[in-house]
């Protein structure tokens, strides 16, 4: 199979406290991959050294079969990436802070800034300052900053966390057309189980900092299980609060 981004043995440790603890995870091209666990189970952290925003303590991470750090920085920029809370500025269009993002990677072109608005469906709300902007609509924009460099990869750690229902299926639908049409493969951190079972093709599971398994949509329907009964049974039966 071949694998966008691999990680052998990847270590984090902080003063002692290993937030990731060898982790080695296969993210297959053209997925939707589920990095499950609760909060504090080291998601973001992996996420993190993988885009080179943490410096890793030790193991190998792999971007496109390539590992030396020059070439992991070539192909970093290929990646877009929401990590933790979206940042805009609350004083400027929806359209102007696109058209920030657009000119500092180099797609400052309106048409394409006004084609990505109306991807995520913000067209309408160009004019609105994004201090108006509700949480998922903020959500929206942080999916078009992730996207108008015309990613092969993307990175979203807990894209739908805080979302109403609506929301979060609007986010979803628009994350499964970005991977089908333009075949861009998603690694999606989440604890929300039912909404990672919708969306996700292939699923791994952090407990503590470390991976503890990984199984695909069709094998799990296999074990004739849920996402939800299966991460508990794994877990020690003990929900994420």
């Amino acid at each position: 199979m071949d694998y966008i981004i691999e990680t052998k043995n990847l270590t984090k440790d902080y003063k002692g406290f290993l937030a990731n603890d060898n982790v080695s995870i296969q993210i297959p091209k053209g997925a939707v991959h589920g990095l499950i666990g609760r909060n504090g189970a080291g998601k973001t952290t992996l996420m993190k050294m993988i885009l080179g925003f943490s410096n890793r303590t030790g193991g190998t991470i792999i971007i496109n079969g390539k590992e030396d750090e020059a070439s992991l920085w070539a192909e970093r920029s290929k990646i877009g990436s929401i990590i933790e809370t979206p940042a805009f500025y609350d004083e400027m269009t929806c359209f102007a802070n696109l058209m920030y993002h657009a000119k500092l990677i180099g797609y400052g072109d309106k048409s394409h800034v006004m084609e990505i608005l109306r991807r995520v469906g913000l067209e309408r709300f160009k004019g609105r300052k994004v201090k108006a902007f509700s949480l998922g609509m903020r959500q929206k924009l942080g999916i078009a900053c992730a996207i108008l460099g015309k990613p092969e990869f993307l990175m979203l750690d807990e894209p739908t966390n805080g979302l109403d229902p609506v929301s979060i299926a609007e986010i979803r639908t628009l994350l499964l057309d970005i991977n089908e049409k333009d075949g861009v493969t998603i690694l999606i951190s989440s604890h929300i189980l039912g909404e990672m079972e919708k969306l996700a093709s292939s699923f791994s599971f952090m407990l503590d900092g470390k991976l503890v398994d990984s199984i695909t949509k069709e094998e799990l329907e296999e074990k004739n299980q849920d996402l939800e009964t299966y991460f508990l049974e794994m877990a020690g039966g003990v929900k994420d609060e």
